[in-house]
């Protein structure tokens, strides 16, 4: 015990929790350091550095599997603890950038623009211009813009409003058997009109893209299952391991994917080659919507600013009606990260990407991760998984010689 006292350290780790400083004091040694297991494809990049910060941070971030890969494919494959490659798991919102890829997928193949007013497709959705429901295109639902849908949770006393009435409409469609076109609709009615104009700014929500699926199942003239194994989980190679549950009957598209991290080190490789849709769909894909600062919503002072279910990352960098930094628009940074730590990113810059799938907690003892205090009471996304991946970002930086 005194050799493992005195061969002790205490680390500083810098965490940055929805823009406030938060020292966290780490264990970043101890006698005998943990060893994961690791698995290097490619002998051409030297990963040892980043496997020896892995093991030394096991007995404070462990229970986790990191893959490293460039176009070549997956390069470098890391485990703890009780974590293995092909453990599957929930993914929360990390179910949003997989979602939206075949739902955007699905219109590109049919020729559908994206900019096509909802009510081209649902019967039920108003053209009538009296009401800006009207104006709703299928951009704006897949870029968080409809003015009509936020989460429950914001600061905002009318989105929160609007969130409150969809997600319980959902809810109480589904509990009564509902499929995703009939809760898609309930959610709808649960709104008269938008609080703004569409297009205007940005809410966060893990409920709207049921409206772009409602529309998919039309535009296919299949189920919204179909359309998942078609344009996503078939290409992508994750079938059959991976699904959403209720996939057959009312799948929640931002937030129900359950995988493994070797099958989604399939779909991030595949978003970095364009293997999954093509490249003018996933260009258009990692396009920033809003332009405008002042559109921007809480949640990008902390992610970025939000193109068509991912996010171009610039942690912690965002000020609410300021420009995004331009160190963020040169990386170019792709991902979309989930509740229960899972973290992902293409490096567009370097040419290579991240997946990082733990197994963290993120449930009502955490109140699903939103607490101001982050780290201390939600260890998840907003504290161990971001520092984990931040510093394993400088890491990878360095393998693959990033530089501004």
């Amino acid at each position: 015990a005194e050799a493992v006292a005195a061969r002790s350290e205490l680390a500083a780790v810098t965490m940055m929790v929805r823009g406030v400083v938060a020292w966290a004091p780490v264990l970043a040694a101890v006698a005998a350091e943990a060893v994961g297991t690791a698995r290097i494809v490619n002998s051409s990049y030297d990963f040892s550095a980043l496997k020896h910060f892995l093991n030394s941070i096991e007995s404070v971030y462990g229970n986790f599997t990191m893959t490293v890969g460039t176009s070549e494919g997956a390069l470098f494959e890391y485990s703890n603890l009780d974590m293995a490659p092909d453990v599957v798991l929930g993914l929360a919102s990390g179910s949003k950038w997989p979602a939206v890829t075949a739902l955007v997928g699905c219109f590109a193949a049919n020729n559908v623009s994206l900019d096509s007013p909802m009510s081209t497709f649902l019967g039920w959705w108003t053209s009538a211009r009296s009401n800006e429901k009207s104006l709703v295109t299928l951009r704006h639902v897949l870029s968080m813009t409809t003015g009509m849908i936020s989460d429950t949770s914001s600061g905002n006393s009318s989105e929160s409003a609007i969130g409150n009435a969809t997600t319980r409409a959902w809810e109480r469609c589904s509990l009564l058997g509902g499929d995703v076109t009939r809760c898609a609709r309930a959610m709808y009615e649960a709104v008269d009109a938008p609080i703004y104009t569409p297009g205007s700014k940005f809410m966060y929500s893990s409920f709207g893209f049921q409206w772009a699926a409602a529309a998919a199942e039309v535009v296919e003239n299949a189920t919204t299952n179909d359309v998942l194994e078609k344009y996503l989980l078939g290409p992508a190679g994750m079938s059959p391991e991976c699904y959403w549950e209720n996939q057959d009957t009312n799948p929640l598209l931002g937030g129900g994917l359950q995988c493994s991290a070797r099958k989604l080190d399939k779909f991030v490789h595949g978003m970095l080659v364009d293997a999954v849709v093509p490249e003018p769909v996933r260009v258009e894909m990692e396009t920033v919507q809003l332009t405008d600062p002042s559109m921007y919503g809480s949640a990008s002072v902390f992610w970025g600013a939000y193109c068509l279910g991912n996010w171009l990352e610039c942690l912690n960098n965002m000020r609410i009606k300021r420009p995004m930094p331009t160190q963020c628009f040169r990386a170019d940074r792709h991902g979309h990260p989930g509740c229960g730590g899972y973290w992902n990113f293409v490096h567009r810059k370097a040419g290579y990407y991240f997946n990082f799938l733990p197994s963290y907690t993120c449930n009502e003892t955490n109140n699903y991760c939103d607490s101001p205090l982050g780290s201390a009471n939600c260890p998840a996304l907003y504290g161990w998984a971001q520092t984990v991946r931040t510093m394993a970002a400088m890491y990878l930086d360095d393998i693959f010689g990033v530089g501004f």
